[in-house]
């Protein structure tokens, strides 16, 4: 993983449950389509993920997917069919969605900006490469999140009377948008990473591949270009096993429709 593509994932703090405050409309349910255990499981998991944490940093290290022990910590806090469930996922989902891109983001943070030493700044490509199998992880449950939320805000937006889209509303979810598209970016630019394992252009590959026609459907015409122009040019230096899945990412970026958040203004 490049330093671009850390610094494209790390220049947007954006504040997912402060957009779902301003996103807000009457009548949203606590939780909808995500399992009513979802939050509880997540909560259990981040917990446990932030106590192992602190003992590795006392060691000077992470919790590592290499670790069985650790493996096991992490492995909860990316148990996708556990925390997200399954589709469809309608507007009565998105506090909950944008709840689990707040603190699966932070973990990713917490690999990306790692520092042995609190009083030296984190050296971003040397935590790109080291903790590269925690970091692929975390970028792959995050397009699957995202895969998830773009049918709920576009749901979100469908059901909003015209005199209620107003300009805050408007303002948060182009917000929103950008946010979604810079975990997606900095996700594709780890592809062209020669450092990245075979393993892990793998489970990129297919994280996007799996995700992609929901992406696409929330993603404005000019930003998917560019997303495919970022696969087209990893591709020469991938196996044909890789490529296969981007192809069909290429694929699903390529169609014209827009809705949802594609076609806000």
């Amino acid at each position: 993983m490049t330093r671009d593509a850390m610094t494209a994932k790390l220049s947007f703090p954006i504040k997912f449950l402060l957009l779902a405050s301003l996103l807000g409309a009457p009548g949203w349910k606590a939780w909808a389509e995500v399992p009513a255990s979802g939050p509880a499981q997540l909560n259990a998991a981040f917990s446990a993920m932030d106590a192992l944490t602190r003992q590795r940093r006392a060691n000077g290290s992470l919790p590592r997917w290499s670790d069985p022990a650790d493996a096991k910590v992490l492995g909860a806090l990316w148990n996708a069919p556990v925390i997200l469930g399954r589709p469809p996922y309608t507007s009565n989902d998105i506090p909950l969605l944008l709840g689990i891109l707040e603190k699966e983001t932070q973990v990713l943070k917490a690999y990306a900006l790692f520092s042995a030493d609190p009083a030296q700044q984190p050296d971003t490509a040397r935590n790109a490469m080291l903790f590269q199998d925690e970091i692929t992880r975390a970028h792959v449950f995050l397009i699957k999140v995202i895969a998830a939320a773009m049918p709920a805000v576009a749901d979100f937006i469908t059901r909003l009377k015209p005199d209620e889209m107003n300009d805050a509303r408007r303002q948060g979810l182009r917000m929103m948008r950008l946010g979604f598209l810079e975990i997606v970016n900095s996700a594709t630019l780890a592809l062209r990473s020669p450092g990245l394992t075979p393993q892990n252009q793998h489970a990129l590959a297919n994280g996007l591949a799996e995700n992609a026609v929901a992406l696409a459907k929330g993603t404005t015409r000019g930003d998917r270009l560019a997303l495919v122009a970022t696969v087209q040019s990893a591709l020469p230096t991938l196996s044909p096993a890789v490529q296969a899945p981007l192809k069909a990412v290429v694929t699903a970026l390529s169609v014209n429709s827009c809705e949802g958040l594609c076609g806000l203004e």
